[in-house]
């Protein structure tokens, strides 16, 4: 998204949005309305996990490379601007992420727990995954808006070591996917 917005095309980080919101709203969906058991199975985190470290290690090479050619970070990239790769690309890094799903489920239990959803109607839940999804956008707006506003004044030099620096943080968030993956086949049956 912030790749987008600093390139000028703010239709196409709305999509990014718009993509991770609609994923962060399945994930919220299958927490609160008790599809989560299927998701409870070792064999099926584990291959969840592992999507997410291939995701996040292609991520990082592709960052990587950026990085090399920071002149080209200033230049309009044409596959950037369009929406519909963007919608997708926004939906699959969220919905790559199953420790989503462990955040709406917290969500859940802090509402029971400070008496916001006692009892937890399917109205309640609606309105907590509504909320969500809110919250989860509008961060990501403005986050893309202050992104937009400053990107004449951050040097593409400094732009390329933030994207060094940000393959090397995929990399090792990777780690958490990896030892997500480790452990939930060793729990496997």
């Amino acid at each position: 998204m912030a790749k987008r917005v600093v390139q000028g095309h703010v239709r196409a980080a709305g999509a990014v949005v718009l993509g991770s919101v609609s994923s962060d709203i399945m994930y919220g969906a299958i927490a609160l309305f008790g599809i989560a058991p299927f998701l409870d199975a070792p064999k099926v985190l584990a291959s969840l996990n592992a999507a997410g470290a291939v995701l996040l290690w292609v991520l990082a090479y592709l960052t990587l490379r950026a990085s090399r050619a920071p002149h080209a970070l200033g230049r309009p990239d044409a596959t950037l601007a369009r929406g519909h790769w963007a919608y997708v690309t926004g939906f699959l890094l969220a919905a790559s992420n199953p420790q989503m799903m462990l955040s709406w489920v917290f969500a859940a239990a802090l509402a029971r727990h400070l008496g916001l959803a006692s009892p937890f109607t399917a109205g309640a839940k609606v309105a907590l995954i509504a909320g969500g999804a809110l919250g989860l956008g509008a961060y990501q707006a403005v986050l893309g808006a202050v992104m937009y506003r400053i990107k004449h004044v951050i040097p593409l030099a400094v732009i390329g070591r933030v994207y060094v620096w940000l393959a090397y943080t995929l990399v090792a968030l990777s780690g958490l996917f990896v030892y997500g993956t480790v452990r939930f086949l060793a729990a496997a049956p």
